[in-house]
């Protein structure tokens, strides 16, 4: 029983925030005021903040954006990274060791700000979308797990598919990556989720506002005090038809939050499968 009250404890103050969160965002500038910032039931729940956000074209195109970086950058972020991983976990491969040890190294290390943002220039991505993505097209520590669960794929698997007639292409493409996909969905998992929350690098490559994922706008309305103005046509004087800057910046906070919490339970059980066995595999 105790277990059981320990786990009803930690869950309960696991799921306070979240609905304080959405509850927030549930309430307009009149009912905020009343009851002095502090809502954990909205008496008279209304979507007027969301109204706002999706009738300006910044917050919809940030939107746009990071759904489109998320899957775009999850799918080549996959692709290079699994052909490394395959790449790597050929045993025959000449220098094998020493490619090896320089992703160990990009683990361990990183090259820095302003050298990244050198490379950047000097490649003309700066402002472009693809500032987004090819810096992370191959994950060192996924690369890692991955060549770890090919070399857990018994031989004779691979030596069927060789007597076949299949070459290296064939054999990644048809043999090895179909029995991979716990491990691909749970390192997917983590890249999506990755791309989603990123901010940081868009505040250093992006300044055209076309480009700006939605958590760089969420990051900036959070730092603009007066972003409620923004929101609130001057010819609502009425404070129940108006939303409070607070209850716009919870807004922005559960739509950043809620679509990469409504993918995890479809990769719940690979993500699961899939790390246990690239830790332990080979």
């Amino acid at each position: 029983m105790l277990s059981y009250a320990v786990i009803g404890v930690l869950s309960a103050a696991s799921l306070y925030p979240i609905l304080y969160v959405i509850s927030m965002s549930l309430v307009n500038e009149q009912e905020w005021i009343q009851r002095n910032g502090f809502i954990f039931f909205p008496y008279r729940p209304t979507l007027l903040a969301y109204e706002r956000l999706f009738s300006g074209s910044v917050f919809t195109d940030a939107l746009k954006v990071s759904v489109m970086r998320t899957i775009v950058g999850t799918a080549f972020t996959l692709t290079m990274t699994a052909v490394a991983a395959y790449v790597v976990s050929r045993k025959h491969l000449v220098g094998r060791k020493v490619f090896l040890f320089l992703v160990l190294v990009t683990v361990l290390f990183n090259s820095g700000m302003i050298p990244a943002y050198l490379v950047m220039k000097d490649l003309h991505l700066l402002d472009t979308f693809w500032a987004l993505i090819v810096p992370a097209l191959i994950d060192s520590w996924s690369l890692l797990v991955l060549k770890q669960f090919f070399e857990g794929i018994p031989k004779e698997v691979e030596e069927s598919a060789e007597i076949d007639g299949a070459g290296d292409w064939t054999l990644m493409s048809k043999v090895i990556l179909p029995m991979s996909k716990p491990a691909l969905a749970a390192i997917g998992l983590f890249v999506a989720v990755a791309h989603w929350n990123s901010w940081f690098d868009a505040f250093l490559y992006i300044n055209n506002p076309d480009w700006m994922p939605l958590q760089l706008v969420m990051r900036n309305m959070f730092a603009n005090a007066n972003i409620g103005s923004n929101f609130n046509p001057t010819s609502v004087l009425n404070p129940a038809q108006r939303v409070s800057t607070e209850s716009l910046k919870m807004a922005v906070a559960v739509i950043g939050t809620v679509p990469i919490l409504l993918v995890y339970p479809f990769l719940q059980k690979h993500f699961t499968k899939g790390m246990y066995l690239g830790a332990v595999k080979g």
